[in-house]
């Protein structure tokens, strides 16, 4: 039965890349661990497969469960999970039976972004229903994230949205929120920027 490696590895010939170390190089990760993905020994978690799906084109249902079109909605994104209170990040379980994933109009010039959506009205003054749009999850903290609104994964801890600002030691981050209280010199494994807050939009399902 075809895998996500196997899928992963399709896509990467598909792309021109003759060999994983130089899809990885291209990525900008170290080699083993993209192969650890590619050849199946190592679990194909949700943010490594949608930094694959970016750069490689895919549908993120696709090469996580094999369903649907491998080149995706065309033109339009998917909203891949929830803000719920206190700025806390659900992603949706792609391998879910019978889930009808919500794709929307992208920002502009950021055909490979993602969506959230807000849930609820913790979040003011963002609203219910709003849609937050976040770029590429890139590992650590980049220099573009720093004093902005991102997307960020604390190691062994949840998915928040936070403003993130530099901490006392090195290598550590403060988190601050509109609502809920800062965490003060966090441990981040990735953050995203949110490149856009839409407050009007427009929904597409898949059939």
């Amino acid at each position: 039965m075809d895998e996500p490696a196997d899928r992963l590895k399709k896509a990467r010939i598909a792309a021109g890349y003759a060999t994983a170390t130089e899809a990885a190089h291209a990525m900008g990760m170290k080699p083993p661990t993209y192969l650890g993905h590619e050849n199946g020994t190592t679990g194909l978690r949700r943010t490594a497969a949608i930094r694959y799906a970016k750069f490689f084109g895919l549908s993120l249902d696709w090469l996580l469960t094999g369903t649907g079109d491998s080149r995706g909605k065309g033109g339009l994104v998917p909203v891949v999970g929830y803000v719920g209170p206190g700025g806390h990040v659900y992603f949706y379980d792609s391998s879910s039976k019978g889930r009808n994933p919500e794709h929307v109009s992208p920002p502009p010039d950021d055909i490979n972004a993602h969506a959230l959506r807000i849930s609820g009205d913790s979040m003011q003054p963002l609203r219910e229903g709003w849609l937050l749009f976040y770029g590429e999850e890139t590992d650590g903290v980049p220099r573009d994230c720093v004093g902005q609104i991102c997307i960020v994964q604390v190691q062994h801890g949840p998915v928040l949205v936070r403003t993130v600002s530099r901490g006392s030691p090195k290598n550590h981050w403060r988190l601050s929120a509109w609502n809920a209280s800062t965490s003060e010199d966090v441990k981040v494994e990735w953050a995203s920027k949110i490149v856009d807050i839409r407050p009007q939009f427009t929904v597409s399902r898949t059939k």
